[in-house]
C-alpha cells in the first residue's frame, strides 16, 4: 500500500510565500520602472524651454471650453517669463532720469526739438519706404523743424489764415533756422523723453521741470469741399481760446502725409501710412506751454479724398466735413468778378486737374453718362467739387465720429453744437465772444483794405449764370441732399 505524505501547514505557507514573493517582485519592478520613467521625463521636461512647455500646454488645452481664457493667461505668463529670462535692467533712479534728460536737452539738434522750442513745419519724403525689419514701420523720412511764432496766428488768425503764411513770417524759409532729422529714429527719443517728463510731472510742478514738454492728442479734424467756410472754422477754433488751442490750417506735413499711399503705388501698406501720419500728429502736438490743451487740424480740400488714412490712424477722433449749397459753392470758385467772363480755359482751383484728371473723377463723370474730355470747364468744376463730397460721404456712411456741417448759420452751429458737443471742448462765454468777434472779419483778410465780412449767399445765387446753375444741378444735387442727412443741426 502506497503511503501518502500530508503536507504540513508550514509547507503550505512556504508555497504561498513563494507566490507572494513573485507578486511583490513584479510590483517592485513596475514601481521602479515607473519611477525611472518619471525621472527621465522630469529630466527631459527640465531641459525644455519654458516656451516649449507653454506651447505643449496650449496644445493640450486647445479643445477645452475655457481655451480663450487659458490661452490669454499662458501668453501673459510666457511674456512675463520671457522678460524675466532676459537681462534684468536696473531700475532708474531719479539721478539717472535727470542725467538722461540733461544729456538729451544739451544736444544741439535734439535739445530744441525735445524741449518743443522748435516746431515741425515740413517733411522730406523723397526716400520714404516701408521698413524691411518692422511691419508697419518706415524709413527714410526726414522732418524739418523751425521756431514758429504761434502768437501771430493765435491772436490774429484772419491775417495768417494758412499755415504757410505763419511759416514764412516766422523766418522758416531761411535754411539757417531749420533743423532736419530722421523721423523714425527721432520718434524713439521723443517718446522716451516724454515718458520721463510725465514721470517728473507726477512729483513736481511743471514750472519746476527743466525742459518740460507734453503732448496734445488731436481734438478734431476739419475737412471741406473748398470755399465753403472752413477757414472761418479754423479761425474760430484758434480765436476761441488762443492760449489753450493750437490750429494747423492746411499745413504741409499733414497734407503730404495723407498722400503717402499715392506715392507708394497700388501696393501701399496702409498700416505704415497710418503709423507715419500718427507720428507726425504726435510731433505737431508737442508743446512746452502747460496752457495748451487742444489740437486741431484743418486739412486742404484735396485731403478729403485721403481721409481714410486719418481715420485709420485716429478712428476715435471726431471730424467734420464742411459743405455748402452747390450754386453758392460754384460761384465762390467761378464768380466772373474774380476769373473774368470767359467760360473757356477757366483758371480756378476747381479746374486745376483739367489736363490730368484723377481716375475717380473720370469714373464719376462716366457714371453720369458723360465723357470728361467733352464737358465744359464749368461742368468740370462741378464734377470736381462733387468728387470731394462723394469722398466725404463714403466715410460718413461708415463713421460714427464724422459729421457734415453746412455753411448756412455756420457760426451758430460752431458755438452751439460742433465745438461743445462734437469736438467735446467746453464753450465759455469768453470763447463765444471771441468767435463772434473773429467772424466779423473776412476769414482770409491778410491785411485787406476792407476786412469786414458780409453775408453773400443770396447775392451769389442771383448772379449765377444758367451754365453754373445747370452744372450744379446735374453733378452736385444728389450728393448735396445726402450730406444734409448727416447734419443734425
Amino acid at each position: 500500500m502506497k503511503s501518502t505524505t500530508k503536507k504540513s501547514g508550514i509547507g503550505r505557507r512556504r508555497g504561498a510565500s513563494k507566490k507572494q514573493s513573485l507578486q511583490t517582485s513584479l510590483l517592485v519592478s513596475i514601481v521602479a520602472f515607473s519611477v525611472t520613467f518619471l525621472i527621465i521625463i522630469g529630466c527631459y521636461l527640465g531641459h525644455m524651454s519654458r516656451k516649449t512647455q507653454i506651447d505643449a500646454s496650449m496644445e493640450m488645452l486647445k479643445d477645452m471650453p475655457f481655451v480663450d481664457r487659458t490661452n490669454k493667461y499662458l501668453k501673459k505668463r510666457h511674456a512675463r517669463d520671457s522678460a524675466d529670462a532676459g537681462q534684468t535692467k536696473p531700475k532708474s533712479t531719479r539721478g539717472d532720469v535727470k542725467s538722461r534728460i540733461d544729456q538729451y536737452i544739451n544736444d544741439v539738434k535734439l535739445g530744441p526739438i525735445l524741449k518743443s522750442q522748435v516746431h515741425l513745419f515740413d517733411v522730406d519724403l523723397s526716400r520714404l519706404k516701408p521698413s524691411s525689419s518692422s511691419p508697419g514701420g518706415y524709413t527714410g523720412a526726414k522732418a524739418l523743424f523751425c521756431k514758429l511764432n504761434w502768437d501771430l496766428h493765435k491772436y490774429d488768425p484772419p491775417k495768417y489764415p494758412m499755415f504757410r503764411f505763419l511759416v514764412s513770417e516766422s523766418g522758416c524759409n531761411n535754411s539757417d533756422n531749420i533743423i532736419k532729422v530722421d523721423i523714425a529714429s527721432l520718434m524713439d527719443k521723443v517718446r522716451e523723453y516724454d515718458e520721463m517728463m510725465e514721470a517728473e510731472a507726477q512729483s513736481k510742478h511743471v514750472d519746476d521741470i527743466k525742459g518740460y514738454a507734453h503732448v496734445m492728442p488731436p481734438s478734431g479734424f476739419v475737412f471741406h469741399e473748398s470755399r465753403v467756410g472752413s477757414t472761418l472754422v479754423a479761425n474760430s477754433l484758434a480765436a476761441m481760446d488762443p492760449e489753450a488751442h493750437r490750429v494747423f490750417s492746411e499745413s504741409t506735413p499733414i497734407n503730404v502725409a495723407l498722400q503717402v499711399c499715392e506715392n507708394q503705388g497700388e501696393g501701399c501698406d496702409m498700416e505704415m501710412a497710418a503709423n507715419f501720419f500718427r507720428d507726425l500728429v504726435y510731433l505737431m502736438g508737442r508743446t512746452n506751454s502747460p496752457a495748451e490743451k487742444h489740437l486741431f487740424f484743418k486739412v486742404s480740400s484735396a485731403g478729403t479724398k485721403r481721409m481714410k488714412v486719418m481715420r485709420e490712424a485716429f478712428p476715435n477722433t471726431p471730424w467734420i466735413f464742411v459743405y455748402r449749397n452747390p450754386v453758392q459753392t460754384m460761384m465762390s470758385h467761378l464768380d466772373p468778378s474774380k476769373i473774368g467772363r470767359s467760360t473757356d480755359h477757366i483758371m480756378a482751383v476747381c479746374t486745376k486737374a483739367r489736363r490730368h484728371p484723377p481716375d475717380d473723377l473720370i469714373e464719376l463723370v462716366k457714371d453720369a453718362g458723360r465723357d470728361i474730355k467733352e464737358i465744359s470747364d464749368i461742368e468740370f468744376c462741378a464734377a470736381h467739387l462733387n468728387s470731394l463730397c462723394e469722398s466725404a460721404l463714403i466715410e460718413l456712411r461708415k463713421s460714427s465720429t464724422g459729421k457734415a456741417v453746412e455753411y448756412d448759420g455756420l457760426v451758430e452751429k460752431l458755438i452751439s453744437d460742433v465745438i461743445p458737443n462734437h469736438f467735446g471742448v467746453e464753450m465759455t462765454d469768453k470763447g463765444e465772444e471771441n468767435i463772434r468777434e473773429v467772424s466779423k472779419t473776412y476769414s482770409k483778410n491778410k491785411g485787406a483794405k476792407d476786412p469786414v465780412w458780409t453775408e453773400d449767399s443770396e447775392k451769389k445765387e442771383k448772379r449765377a449764370s444758367k451754365a453754373i446753375v445747370d452744372a450744379s444741378e446735374f453733378f452736385m444735387k444728389k450728393s448735396y441732399q445726402e450730406l444734409q442727412t448727416f447734419t443734425s443741426v
